[in-house]
């Protein structure tokens, strides 16, 4: 009776050692599954990304090698444009952004407090400025890169958002003209020409503050007027860069 008892509890060991082994293949065919559709769901998404650069997903990457090429000769472009600008302006006390080329003016350079009329030490700010702005975005070397030219104004967060937009407006768009009205631009008929299409005036309010290091709004220096520019391919950059970082 003691022989079948042990022999009985041995098969139950042995049993429950099978299950045990079994389980534990079954789980590690089920981790080695979810690595494999892990990986081709990258695989898979790798594809839709080159076939939306225009590539081939089981093959070459041409397409996506050209568009690379572009974008690098745009960036490229973008950057001699600001480094022509910084020549061209190294006598005008203004800071010009490396990345993104804008330029901006102190709002009390240029305009009396709550006013958008230009005042004469504003003007001749501004006269000291264009000729060499424009004279660099509008040559042949860049006009044909150059979608827009943008005006923004900007305020200080006294007062409403509402009061604020249509201050800013009217700042941005007096800039605007004056620069369209200027006789004094060394620009040929056609350049004058383009720069009425492609230059606008927007107002901003008091949406894109700039802060100080403790991260409370600095009100003087978020009055501002800023200048800058986009390239015709600017948008082309930045669906690329979408698509490559999963966006679309």
């Amino acid at each position: 009776m003691d022989y079948w008892q042990s022999y009985s509890d041995m098969m139950a060991a042995l049993l429950l050692v099978f299950i045990l082994i079994v389980f534990a293949v079954i789980q590690r065919l089920q981790t080695q599954q979810d690595e494999i559709a892990a990986k081709q769901a990258i695989v898979d998404k790798q594809k839709i990304t080159i076939e939306k650069l225009g590539g081939d997903a089981d093959g070459g990457m041409t397409k996506f090698e050209e568009m690379e090429q572009k974008v690098s000769k745009i960036i490229g472009v973008k950057a001699e444009i600001i480094e022509d600008l910084r020549k061209e302006l190294n006598n005008v006390n203004l800071e010009i952004d490396g990345q993104t080329g804008a330029i901006q003016f102190d709002s009390e350079i240029l305009f009396d407090t709550d006013k958008a009329d230009l005042k004469t030490s504003g003007k001749k700010e501004l006269d000291r400025f264009m000729k060499g702005y424009f004279k660099v975005l509008l040559n042949d070397k860049f006009r044909n890169h150059i979608a827009e030219i943008i005006v923004e104004g900007h305020t200080d967060t006294d007062g409403s958002y509402d009061y604020n937009l249509e201050l800013s407006q009217r700042r941005a768009l007096n800039v605007a003209k004056y620069c369209l009205n200027n006789k004094n631009l060394d620009l040929d008929t056609e350049q004058k020409e383009q720069l009425r299409k492609i230059i606008t005036a927007n107002g901003r309010s008091f949406s894109n503050p700039i802060r100080k290091n403790d991260g409370t709004i600095d009100k003087d220096k978020s009055r501002r007027v800023v200048f800058q520019f986009r390239l015709k391919d600017d948008e082309m950059i930045q669906q690329l860069q979408d698509i490559l970082n999963g966006k679309e």
